[in-house]
C-alpha cells in the first residue's frame, strides 16, 4: 500500500480520505488468499447480508413459499391442494435471517421452514382423513422467489468474489458481533470503511442528524 499523505501531514493521517487503488487490489489479494473455512465464513457472512438487503425492498406479505399435499383415496391420488396457514413469507425468511445464529442463508430458512411445517402439514391432515389413508406433503416455491429468480449471490457462495466482501465490509457499520477485526482491516479505512473496523470516523457518521452507513451496493465493483 502507498502512503496515502506526504509525511509533513502525518498528524492528519487518519483524516486522509485520498484513495490509493493498490489498498483495493492488496485487499483482494489478501481476500483471495484466506484459509478456505474463512472464506466460507466471510461468504456465509455476505449472503446472509444479500438475502437481508434484497428482501427488505420487498412486500413484507409476498409469499415466497408454501406447503401442498395430496392424499390416496378411493382406488386413486388426488390432485395437489395447498394447506392453509401453512406458507412462507417474506417477514418471515427476514426473521430467520435476523434472528438465528451462525448467519442463515436464504435457502437455510427455506430449509428450515419446509423440514417441520412439511411434517406438521402431514400430522393434521393424518387426523382429518380415515385412518391408514397415504398423504404426501410438499414445499412449494412462489415463482418470484424460486432460487434461480433471485439474486444468485444470495444462494451461490461461488459468484460471490473479493470486490463483493470488499464494498461489503466498507459499507457495513462494523462486522458482525464477536467477531475479531480481520487482519486487512487496516486497508479498508482509506476505502471509506467505518470506525467498527478499526477506521477514523466518516462525515455520514458525524453529520448532526446521525445518518447510518448506506448499504453495500447492489452491483459489482469492476
Amino acid at each position: 500500500m502507498k502512503p496515502l499523505c506526504l509525511a509533513v501531514l502525518a498528524p492528519l493521517a487518519l483524516g486522509c480520505s485520498i484513495v490509493d487503488p493498490e489498498d483495493r487490489e492488496e485487499l483482494r489479494r489478501q481476500i483471495a488468499t484466506m484459509p478456505t473455512p474463512e472464506t466460507k465464513l466471510y461468504k456465509r457472512w455476505y449472503m446472509n447480508w444479500r438475502a437481508k438487503d434484497w428482501l427488505t425492498g420487498r412486500n413484507q406479505n409476498d409469499q415466497v413459499g408454501k406447503i401442498q399435499c395430496r392424499d390416496y383415496e378411493r382406488g386413486g391420488w388426488s390432485g395437489w391442494y395447498d394447506r392453509p396457514d401453512k406458507v412462507l413469507t417474506v417477514a418471515d425468511v427476514v426473521k430467520c435471517l435476523v434472528t438465528k445464529p451462525d448467519l442463515p442463508t436464504y435457502l437455510f430458512c427455506f430449509e428450515e421452514f419446509a423440514s417441520w411445517v412439511v411434517d406438521d402439514a402431514r400430522g393434521e391432515l393424518e387426523k382429518l382423513l380415515p385412518a391408514f389413508t397415504d398423504i404426501e406433503c410438499k414445499y412449494v416455491w412462489d415463482s418470484r422467489y424460486e432460487p434461480e429468480k433471485v439474486d444468485p449471490k444470495m444462494v451461490d457462495p461461488d459468484a460471490i468474489g473479493p470486490d463483493d466482501l470488499i464494498d461489503a465490509m466498507i459499507a457495513v457499520p462494523a462486522p458482525p458481533p464477536g467477531w475479531a477485526l480481520p487482519r486487512f482491516a487496516p486497508l479498508l479505512c482509506p476505502l471509506g470503511a467505518g470506525p467498527g473496523w478499526g477506521c477514523p470516523p466518516r462525515p455520514s457518521d458525524t453529520t448532526p442528524t446521525g445518518g447510518e452507513p448506506a448499504d453495500p451496493p447492489g452491483g459489482d465493483h469492476r
